[in-house]
């Protein structure tokens, strides 16, 4: 299956773009290039488990602003509360299906992510098949992440303290300080959160991430203000943030760019500081790059991999190569008994968009992969055109600070797999690019 070719995205990609002071139009696709692609005197070693997400519960209550399953996944679904679901997960059977889609890749280690809507609203269902997988003859290969907004952490932890206690990842959706994440995420409040995490800190055995969804509006310093705050009291051990997908182009492009490389500076001027003190600030998306640049590997992807069929996300009884697509959108459904039947449609035409975008052609391609297809699947092309160019804009100032970084390192004697291990292999459990 072939896409036609996106006429309004060809010609997007042909106009003028924001010029930048040191790297030109950042719509020329080679207005930031990595250089020196495979000859780098790095190696590292990463590690990849194989993923499986499973939708627990379309019901939340954040009322985000763009929420996705509001906009794109489930368009016109109610994210206000809070009923019992036919879109809810049924534990025996998909924790057969997690079981038989884990056997079919062998002895290895493979992470079930908890995914929503809230997926603290059904941690009965989190804790079933959390039972059943530990019963299973793979109890030991598995570990466990929720995505969560963070209100229900203290109610979960109180009904189900062991499970609680084991999971290894928690990402935390949290969009800076107070005023700033209340007013976008208007159904949480960030001070329930941080009791939350208090409470979570006293039992947890497993990571918690930090996870900002960057809006137009949103200050990408005040995200960071918070990560510092929640790192100092130990609740946060990891930061990733991530722009929203949506269909609307910015209101004001030029002034977001600014701002952007504003924020972006301070934080890159405190990676540095933190690292010339032998100490790693674990932004795992920047340190990612870091480990692209340094060792000139090639993601040979899109940034999740969603063409390449080895990870699975569940929801309400069908297979997706991405809980996020449009629900028409899967490659395969659940039998009862928990048999997963994978159709064998190509999924490379979920990518076909970077054929129209010349992908291929990006200097900055290699660590990319291609933005995220979601957002090409909103039809939010002016939009996605002004990603590539924040996503030039963000790899160039990272690559600008690069012989800053390799001193650094070299003088505390941090290896580029301290690096990794520490904080960039925990990149590939969030959207990975921002």
């Amino acid at each position: 299956m072939t896409a036609p070719p996106n006429r309004k995205l060809k010609d997007l990609r042909h106009q003028a773009g924001f010029v930048h002071a040191r790297f030109g139009d950042l719509n020329d696709s080679r207005s930031v290039v990595i250089e020196g692609q495979g000859h780098r005197p790095y190696d590292v070693t990463c590690m990849t488990p194989l993923y499986i997400h499973l939708s627990v519960t379309q019901n939340c209550f954040a009322r985000c602003k763009g929420c996705i399953n509001v906009t794109v996944t489930s368009p016109g679904s109610d994210s206000g509360p809070l009923h019992a679901s036919a879109m809810d997960t049924v534990p025996e059977r998909d924790a057969r299906c997690i079981l038989n889609l884990a056997r079919s890749n062998g002895k290895h280690p493979f992470a079930v992510c908890f995914y929503g809507g809230e997926p603290l609203l059904a941690a009965d269902k989190i804790h079933r098949v959390c039972q059943i997988l530990d019963q299973s003859d793979l109890a030991g290969q598995s570990s466990y992440m929720i995505y969560t907004n963070g209100e229900l952490i203290q109610s979960a932890i109180e009904k189900y303290p062991d499970m609680m206690k084991n999971v290894w990842l928690y990402a935390v959706s949290i969009d800076g300080t107070a005023a700033q994440h209340d007013r976008v995420r208007q159904g949480t409040r960030l001070a329930t959160i941080h009791d939350n995490l208090y409470e979570l800190n006293k039992i947890r055995n497993g990571q918690v991430l930090m996870w900002s969804t960057l809006r137009e509006e949103q200050s990408l310093q005040d995200c960071f203000d918070e990560f510092l705050f929640l790192h100092r009291q130990n609740l946060a051990d990891h930061f990733f943030w991530h722009w929203v997908e949506t269909d609307a182009p910015f209101e004001d492009f030029d002034a977001y760019v600014k701002n952007y490389e504003k924020d972006f500076s301070m934080v890159m001027a405190t990676y540095i500081q933190w690292l010339a003190e032998g100490k790693i600030l674990p932004i795992a998306h920047v340190n990612e790059l870091i480990t692209y640049i340094l060792t000139g590997m090639g993601r040979n992807s899109s940034a999740c991999g969603v063409e390449l069929a080895k990870n699975y996300d569940l929801v309400n009884g069908k297979i997706h190569s991405c809980a996020d697509l449009p629900l028409d959108m899967a490659i395969g459904h659940i039998e009862a008994d928990g048999t997963p039947k994978l159709d064998s449609a190509a999924l490379s035409c979920l990518v076909e968009y970077k054929k129209d975008l010349n992908c291929r052609a990006c200097g900055v391609h290699s660590y990319c992969g291609g933005r995220c297809p979601v957002q090409a699947f909103t039809n939010g092309y002016e939009r996605l055109i002004q990603y590539c160019q924040l996503m030039r804009l963000h790899v160039g100032m990272v690559q600008e600070s690069m012989p800053d970084i390799a001193r650094a390192l070299k003088a505390r004697n941090i290896s580029l797999q301290d690096l990794y291990d520490q904080s960039a292999y925990y990149a590939q459990f969030t959207d990975v690019t921002p």
